[in-house]
């Protein structure tokens, strides 16, 4: 089964995160490029480490999302986006990461 992770990333000069917000991993970074593709190598990891798991105790794993709160706070940077907030020095990226599940 195909899925797109939902993922977040957010960080000034020198201070980036990012998040997988379907599976709760998060990575820190000195760029976006450098969280994206940090983030994206510690998502192959948990997939391949739980993909030899009961079947049960997979689904449990695969179904992690993040805390309400950091949806919550997600959320918040996505409805502000469609006001292009950018000038304050801070940047934001949402983008998604497909993956067999």
């Amino acid at each position: 089964m195909d899925r797109a992770l939902r993922c977040y990333a957010e960080g000034r000069d020198g201070e980036w995160e990012a998040i997988c917000l379907d599976l709760d991993i998060a990575v820190q970074g000195k760029s976006f490029e450098e969280v994206f593709q940090s983030l994206d190598e510690a998502v192959n990891l948990y997939l391949e480490s739980t993909s030899g798991l009961p079947e049960v105790e997979r689904a449990r794993f695969l179904n992690r999302a993040t805390p309400l709160s950091v949806r919550l706070k997600f959320l918040g940077y996505a409805l502000r986006s469609l006001f292009d907030d950018r000038g304050k020095g801070d940047y934001r990226h949402q983008f998604t990461m497909p993956r067999a599940a």
